[in-house]
């Protein structure tokens, strides 16, 4: 439920510092403590007689009993509870107490594995999640029927859904000489879109097409939700893509079967970070990762796969928290 999972708001110095200064202020009432003690039990105050005479009187035999139980009967909870008192409530916060508004699932590359696709779709929605962001590759070679067995299964969760096409999606179009997003289009819709729930602002990015990217038709829509987007701030903006736009160590990234759409996906990420996107999410990797663009800062996630075949990892999807104070938490979820 690395940003955000889930930030504090504390700052290391600020803290590090406070928290000595607790420990001496801690110490000091102790040692108030250890000297009432003494002068309750012996009725001398120490610090009112000769250095000499306080030593002889701390070592007769009874004196060193009444010490050693003085210090033994010591409660350090009764201490720290007197030094909170002297110094107040603190207003360099550990953490926050912060309430969940809403989860929503995100599920992708579920090939032709409709058994673990259904089983993350219900285990979605037993954890409460109010919908579904699907990134594509719900196929193996995106034939109608594969699409439509998919969306069968996504109706049968009962979970509202917004779902764009992966790579695997669009070969059986491209190989019939028909627009690659065809097939998927018959059977989901468009490929790209946004909506927004609560305080979140949610944008689907189709860059799959390995060998032409997004269209002037696309990037044109783009720009303008983002324009759109500064007319009323949101608390959270997220980007999805099936294709990440960049990875430290994977090559599936856009950019790998032409190299020259790598430009188009370093545009994307720079006008996402210039328009205050918090996180770019993406799949097709079949792993969960998080990482961060070196150039603008950008966040970046990938969610592994729901598919339990050419999965190094176990199947699995993601579950993202928004909290009521604008931050959120993204969590790797095995299926079960």
């Amino acid at each position: 439920m690395f940003f955000k999972k889930r930030e504090r708001s504390t700052r290391g110095g600020v803290l590090g510092i406070f928290r000595l200064f607790l420990s001496l202020v801690i110490m000091f009432i102790l040692g108030l403590g250890l000297l009432q003690a003494y002068r309750s039990f012996s009725g001398i105050d120490p610090l009112t007689i000769n250095p000499k005479s306080l030593v002889k009187n701390i070592f007769t035999s009874d004196s060193i009993y009444k010490l050693v139980t003085s210090l033994l009967s010591v409660n350090p909870t009764l201490q720290i509870s007197d030094a909170k008192k002297i110094l107040g409530p603190s207003k360099d916060k550990v953490a926050v107490k912060t309430n969940t508004l809403f989860k929503f699932a995100v599920i992708t590359d579920s090939h032709t594995d409709y058994q673990n696709l259904s089983k993350a779709l219900q285990q979605a929605k037993l954890s409460g999640a109010k919908f579904v962001v699907g990134l594509g590759d719900f196929s193996d070679v995106g034939t109608l029927s594969e699409l439509q067995e998919t969306k069968s299964a996504f109706d049968l969760a009962g979970l509202p859904y917004y779902i764009t096409a992966g790579d695997h999606d669009l070969w059986d179009s491209r190989d019939k000489k028909s627009p690659p997003e065809e097939n998927f289009k018959k059977v989901f819709g468009s490929p790209y879109q946004s909506f927004a729930f609560e305080n979140t602002r949610i944008i689907l990015v189709y860059d799959s097409d390995n060998y032409f990217g997004l269209d002037l038709m696309q990037l044109n829509w783009l720009e303008q939700e983002l324009e759109t987007m500064k007319l009323q701030p949101y608390k959270q903006q997220f980007i999805f893509t099936s294709i990440p736009l960049y990875h430290p160590s994977s090559d599936h990234i856009i950019g790998k079967t032409n190299p020259k759409l790598k430009d188009q996906a370093d545009h994307l990420i720079s006008i996402f970070q210039k328009n205050g996107i918090e996180e770019v999410i993406a799949g097709d990797t079949h792993l969960f990762s998080r990482y961060t663009e070196p150039n603008t800062g950008m966040k970046m996630t990938t969610v592994g796969a729901v598919t339990s075949s050419r999965n190094p990892q176990a199947p699995r999807f993601a579950i993202v928290d928004i909290f009521d104070d604008g931050s959120y938490n993204i969590e790797d979820v095995e299926i079960k």
